[in-house]
This record gives C-alpha cells, sequence and structure tokens, in this order.
C-alpha cells in the first residue's frame, strides 16, 4: 500500500470511528462498520496491505452507507471523491485546539 493509501485508510478509519460515537443507535450498520473500521485501522499501519484492500473496505463502506441511508451520497455508485461520511465526520485541525 502507498503511504498515500495508507493515509487515506486512516482518514477512513478516523471517520467511521467519529460516525460510530455520533450515531450509536443505528447498531445494524455499526457492527458492520466497526468491523470495516478494525481492518482499515491495521491496513493504515503496515505497508504490506495491498491498495486493492483499502477499494475493497470503501466499496463495502458504500454498501452499507447506501443500504442504510446514513449519508446521501453524489454518486449513484461506486466510491465517491466527496464521501459524505468522511466529510461529516472528519478530523480537522481545529480538533486540535481542544486537546
Amino acid at each position: 500500500m502507498t503511504q498515500w493509501d495508507r493515509r487515506q485508510a486512516d482518514t477512513l478509519a478516523d471517520a467511521i470511528g467519529k460516525h460510530l460515537a455520533k450515531h450509536p443507535s443505528q447498531v445494524a450498520a455499526n457492527v458492520k462498520l466497526a468491523l470495516i473500521r478494525k481492518a482499515v485501522d491495521e491496513a493504515s499501519h503496515t505497508i504490506q496491505t495491498s491498495s486493492g484492500d483499502l477499494y475493497r473496505h470503501r466499496a463495502e463502506v458504500c454498501a452499507i452507507c447506501r443500504g442504510s441511508k446514513l449519508y446521501e451520497c453524489d454518486v449513484p455508485s461506486g466510491w465517491s471523491s466527496n464521501c459524505a461520511l468522511i466529510h461529516s465526520n472528519a478530523s480537522e485541525f481545529g480538533d486540535l485546539g481542544s486537546l
């Protein structure tokens, strides 16, 4: 996995974690997302994971998100570079002020 892919995996894991914390009542979707979060978090820490794994996990997130209607997607199928789950739950540098 390239350094860029590892960063994207880390971002996805972070966004899923924040979504889980904000929406504990979405149990069915959250159970599936928690498994994906663990996998992408582990993937972000190793170069042995392939970029294909990141793409597969993104597809899994899309299926859950669209199937459960968690966020409104701007594309009819596949991964969006403007993923609403990530944009709604991404860490911002502003979060550093609350430490």
